[in-house]
């Protein structure tokens, strides 16, 4: 396996120190998942033994990995779109992508999941190894993909709807969430 080409956590923009704190905190969250991504990736690249305790250990760091992206679109979700559906319709435009991409994430993490459990069960098959290195490789293009649309749109536009009260209200609220 090779690095995920177009993919590196240094590919990703550097929050805007223009943009409120909170649409930072998020834009350094998007820098760490994926960084994340890129390690995982890195030490199922590195092994050429696969057995049962490597696959059970890349299965181990990618639902680690999972459960931090789960917290991140729960802050992106619960907290910021519920302060900007005051100011437009959730169900529709860049918010509305923001939500279906979430959903696509956990459809390919659950696909992946399902495959890496097969794999555990079979290490030495190659099929199925190389079937969770591509739904990996997808789900890192996703959450990429993902990341640069809201650091590019979505978060400007929040910056550009919300209050300098709301901006403050919506850090609070974030770091309340735990880590």
């Amino acid at each position: 396996m090779s690095r995920l080409k177009g993919f590196a956590a240094t590919d990703s923009i550097k929050p805007n120190t223009g943009m409120a704190p909170a649409l930072q905190l998020l834009s350094r969250e998007h820098t760490k998942l994926r960084r994340g991504m890129e390690q995982v990736w890195e030490f199922a690249a590195k092994s050429s033994v696969r057995r049962e305790d490597f696959v059970r250990e890349w299965i181990r760091r990618e639902q680690k990995l999972r459960s931090a992206w789960n917290l991140h679109t729960e802050k992106e979700e619960q907290i910021l779109l519920g302060v900007l559906s005051k100011y437009l319709d959730t169900d529709k435009g860049p918010a509305a992508v923001m939500k279906y991409e979430h959903e696509l994430l956990e459809e390919t993490f659950d696909e992946l999941e399902a495959t890496m459990d097969h794999l555990a069960e079979h290490p030495g098959d190659e099929a199925a190894f190389q079937k969770v290195a591509a739904q990996f490789r997808r789900a890192c293009q996703v959450i990429g993909d993902h990341c640069y649309k809201e650091e590019n749109a979505a978060f400007k536009l929040a910056q550009n709807l919300l209050t300098d009260s709301e901006k403050v209200l919506v850090l609070q609220m974030i770091r309340k969430k735990k880590q």
